[in-house]
């Protein structure tokens, strides 16, 4: 199985002219805390982002879940995205060669405990803007929150899905693709551009509780 020492879950390289593009999650860089004995504390292990099948050799990627809040129009809303490898599916073979179970990512958004939005999406969910060759031997490898569109557009919900080639150590494509949600649970999709995911951690885009009703 492939390791790598702090890495999120989600594909944060991004060339929007998609002409030289790295699959790649993001690095994060991790501080050394100090105890109270003033030692430092042994370093995290790594953070495991693939699993190989030990009998048949299959590939998949990590499934991870985020969590977390935003307030529009006054309203406070709770969205999750679930990203996860397919068992049932047919394999993806990518230029590599490699063999790599299919993933998928899923977005509910609630508001008072009433769903706005419950969807799940493949890579075919994204034929109109990806081309059909490059979906044969790619598959869904990241999803999370765009903030960056979010604090120029507070009317709408904005997610990156990226549709790549699931070896995030290659120097293949990708496609990130934006997908706006709006409160009444209609959505558009269109290639993604200026994209900023971060902060990864649930609760730190939260919301001041005053601004919601």
């Amino acid at each position: 199985m492939r390791t790598y020492s702090y890495l999120c879950p989600v594909n944060q390289n991004i060339l929007t002219n998609m002409k030289s593009f790295k699959t790649a999650v993001v690095a994060l860089l991790a501080l050394a805390a100090m105890a109270c004995n003033n030692e430092k504390k042994p370093a995290q292990p790594e953070r495991i982002v693939e699993d190989i099948d030990p009998q048949t050799g299959i590939i998949s990627l990590r499934d991870y879940t985020l969590n977390d809040t935003i307030t529009i129009g006054a309203k406070l809303y709770n969205y999750s995205c679930r990203f996860e490898h397919v068992d049932s599916m047919p394999v993806v073979i990518n230029p590599q060669g490699l063999e790599y179970h299919e993933s998928r990512a899923s977005i509910e958004i609630t508001r008072e405990g009433s769903t706005v939005f419950s969807r799940t999406f493949y890579k075919t969910s994204f034929r109109d803007h990806v081309p059909a060759d490059f979906l044969k031997s790619s598959t869904v490898v990241g999803i999370n929150y765009n903030f960056m569109k979010r604090e120029s557009d507070r009317s709408a919900f904005y997610f990156i899905i990226t549709v790549g080639d699931p070896d995030e150590t290659s120097d293949g494509m990708a496609y990130p693709l934006e997908l706006k949600v709006a409160t009444d649970g209609s959505f558009s999709i269109k290639k993604a551009e200026n994209l900023e995911t971060e902060p990864l951690h649930p609760g730190l885009n939260i919301d001041p509780s005053e601004d919601a009703v």
